[in-house]
């Protein structure tokens, strides 16, 4: 049944992407939504197939774009602005997993995302639940990315000078328990609040025993083809390593309930590859690219090559260093635990020389090499010889970054005032050479033409003669 509560958007649409983003979505979702009971209220666009995984038997969805009545025929649906929403009676849970900012129509006033949020909450039960989703202005998905081009639905534009609105992690937790609620859990999303691909909890930030499973999560969830300012994967990592993966997150998913925490259904401790894990059950220990970077950064060429020896004469050759896990060992060698399929033939060597030239790590081989050439190089590393036509193409072409085109163009800047300076060092040689040649030309001219350089002459064309004369008497003699 659907209901029209005033502020609706006629011939608007939030689901399919074309007036802004996509709607709220993502495998990593469902594992929040068993979290959800009794009469709830789904405020935004979601996905019609995250929703189909919630266990609420009563759900009602209020979305504000005619067009998208026709995508949920399960649940009652409210179509309509939030502020025409005052006079529905409370609910027990309430998931706003899309945020904030498309709640309200075109025509209504400017809420503040403090407005908007104080009137979601009332709408909430005393005793009720809330599950919030709240973008990261300043996260690594928005450091990383080119400037955007403005879409249909951003006639209000997030404010990050915005007082109100919470600026970071710490804040919107803040924020929440200012209102009265309690966070049971919080997750750092990635790569987008749209579609994350991967939640961390706080307790799984703090567990640095299993950083080469999130580091692996985290490479894994910024797969993209488009091009970026710098890639979003080391970034990450990066942040990941220094403690930083939660501030620097894209967006930050919180469950919150209103006084006395209710029982529900236990949230994981992380959502990865799509499926909720527990800490315990992960493999300790880092990745082989951060030993391995590690290993370079300090010129410990003896590492180095044991680390590439053990991983290419294994059975995960194949498989990227950014998804094996180095699990230490007391009396044994580490023990490398795949996190992904193997790959083609030396693309996971050449994967790792290229994150080696990216990342600055190459100044371990003191020879000026492309990826190809570098590949060769940690090959002969473990024994195996190898020539720079054999090592296949990156597959699939890496994006670009404009961090990787300005040390392009760096590299190509220093090779050609290279190849200028040896073509003038030529010319000059060259000069050099015939200037030489010319001057002894000359003298050879000024010698011949004076009375002992014509005798000279004589005598050498006389010893020719003769020398031309003894030959034909031996032909002649042999001949007899």
């Amino acid at each position: 049944m659907t209901t029209l509560i005033g502020g609706e958007m006629l011939a608007w649409s939030d689901l399919d992407g074309s007036h802004g983003p996509a709607p709220s979505g993502g495998d990593a979702l469902p594992s929040l939504l068993a979290t959800a009971s009794g009469r709830t209220l789904v405020a935004g666009p979601h996905s019609p197939q995250v929703l189909a995984a919630l266990p609420a038997a009563d759900v009602t969805v209020l979305i504000r774009g005619d067009a998208d009545v026709a995508a949920f025929t399960g649940p009652a649906v409210l179509c309509g602005s939030l502020e025409k929403l005052a006079a529905e009676p409370a609910f027990d849970t309430i998931i706003a997993l899309d945020g904030l900012d498309r709640l309200h129509s075109a025509e209504a006033p400017p809420f503040t995302w403090d407005e908007t949020f104080t009137q979601l909450l009332a709408l909430l039960k005393p005793d009720g639940r809330l599950l919030l989703g709240h973008e990261n202005l300043f996260g690594v998905h928005r450091l990383t990315a080119l400037p955007p081009t403005p879409a249909d639905a951003d006639w209000v534009v997030p404010d990050d000078h915005d007082p109100a609105r919470p600026a970071g992690h710490t804040r919107l937790l803040s924020r929440l328990t200012e209102a009265g609620l309690h966070v049971s859990r919080d997750y750092a999303a990635y790569p987008s609040l749209a579609s994350p691909a991967v939640l961390l909890s706080a307790e799984a930030l703090t567990q640095r025993a299993v950083s080469g499973v999130l580091s692996a999560a985290l490479a894994s969830a910024f797969r993209t083809t488009a091009d970026t300012l710098s890639d979003p994967v080391r970034l990450s990592t990066a942040a990941l390593r220094h403690d930083l993966a939660a501030a620097l997150a894209p967006a930050w998913f919180v469950i919150a309930e209103r006084g006395t925490p209710q029982p529900s259904a236990t949230a994981p401790d992380a959502v990865i590859a799509s499926a909720p894990v527990e800490l315990s059950a992960l493999p300790p220990g880092r990745t082989l690219n951060d030993h391995l970077l590690a290993a370079a950064q300090r010129r410990d060429l003896p590492a180095m090559r044991e680390l590439l020896t053990a991983w290419q004469s294994g059975p995960s050759a194949e498989v990227p260093a950014t998804h094996l896990v180095v699990t230490p060992a007391s009396s044994a060698p580490a023990a490398l635990t795949p996190l992904a399929p193997a790959g083609e033939p030396l693309t996971a060597l050449r994967a790792f020389a290229a994150e080696a030239i990216a990342a600055g790590y190459a100044h371990l081989w003191p020879i000026p090499a492309d990826e190809a050439e570098l590949t060769t190089v940690l090959a002969g590393m473990t024994g195996r010889e190898l020539d720079p036509t054999e090592v296949p193409p990156a597959s699939p072409p890496a994006p670009h970054t404009i961090a990787g085109l300005l040390a392009d163009r760096e590299r190509l800047t220093r090779e050609l005032a290279e190849a200028k300076a040896k073509h003038s060092w030529y010319e000059k040689m060259l000069l050099h050479r015939e200037a030489e040649l010319k001057r002894v030309r000359q003298m050879n001219a000024l010698l011949s033409a004076t009375v002992p350089g014509k005798a000279a002459a004589g005598l050498v064309g006389g010893l020719r003669a003769g020398k031309r004369a003894v030959r034909s008497v031996v032909r002649r003699t042999r001949g007899t």
